[in-house]
């Protein structure tokens, strides 16, 4: 079930966060720069203030999180902090959570999502091509390169 989240959710969206990004990305991002715990509680919440979060449950237990950012006066949409619990993946839950934030996005007229993930996390980029995301640039960091990934939102 997905719900939007609420400021007593911050510490287990935290929790999911920090789990499932030191799963995922720490044997690419070089040792050097990788962060964990990449968030904490304070950053969520000052998160929460601009962006809308929803929480994916399974037996009342939060095992997927993902973020929208709405940029109204650019009609476009930021989809940030999309993760799932790395006993969870592969069951539909993240697939739900982004069409989810396309129906939040559509009601609100934005036309556009955006998102960023790293150019070797190939599993995330075929999962957003999957949803018809589309690479349209790359952003070089000081260690890797991000892809940057669009899809024009319609009638969802």
């Amino acid at each position: 079930m997905i719900r939007k989240a609420s400021i007593k959710d911050v510490d287990k969206i935290v929790s999911v966060i920090n789990e499932s990004n030191y799963c995922a990305y720490r044997n690419i991002i070089p040792p050097k720069y990788f962060k964990h715990p990449v968030v904490d509680h304070n950053q969520i919440l000052k998160e929460m203030k601009k962006m809308k979060f929803y929480v994916y449950e399974v037996k009342n237990k939060i095992v997927g999180v993902a973020a929208l950012e709405p940029l109204p006066q650019e009609n476009i949409g930021l989809v940030r902090w999309v993760y799932v619990l790395p006993k969870y993946q592969r069951k539909g839950i993240g697939s739900a959570l982004i069409k989810h934030i396309e129906k939040e996005a559509h009601k609100l007229n934005l036309k556009k999502l955006c998102l960023v993930t790293h150019e070797k996390a190939v599993w995330a980029i075929k999962f957003y091509k999957k949803h018809g995301y589309k690479i349209v640039d790359y952003i070089q960091r000081v260690a890797w390169k991000d892809v940057l990934m669009e899809k024009t939102i319609n009638a969802v």
